[in-house]
């Protein structure tokens, strides 16, 4: 029950700070969810190299902050209105560059952690 709580808690704060960060940004919106998917994608893979034990607060901030800030709904949407405005280079390269970016940023995340932590 106590993950439950925690990734429902989680999960509205990784909304709202979506919400902030999106406002924030003064990209497009396909740039705005790729700077997030990328940072959260980062964040993954330390929390990933923190927490041995993948409990509540593991919960917390993997399933309930970061499930929420991230989102790949937006970015298929936006891989699909690059292509449905004709642009099909510029949709397989937004969407090749998102999954790669984003690996690497989780691989980057987790590499940091544990040289952070030895």
């Amino acid at each position: 029950m106590i993950n439950l709580i925690a990734i429902f808690i989680g999960g509205g704060i990784g909304a709202l700070l979506r919400l902030y960060l999106l406002g924030a940004l003064n990209s497009a919106p396909a740039i705005n969810v790729l700077i997030i998917n990328a940072i959260g994608c980062c964040a993954m893979g330390a929390l990933f190299a923190f927490f041995s034990n993948k409990g509540p607060l593991f919960s917390l901030f993997s399933i309930g902050v970061l499930g929420s800030f991230t989102t790949m709904s937006a970015f298929t949407n936006n891989s699909l209105e690059i292509y449905l405005s004709g642009k099909y280079l510029n949709a397989i390269l937004y969407s090749l560059s998102m999954v790669i970016i984003c690996i690497m940023a989780n691989i980057i995340g987790y590499a940091a952690i544990k040289k952070i932590l030895g």
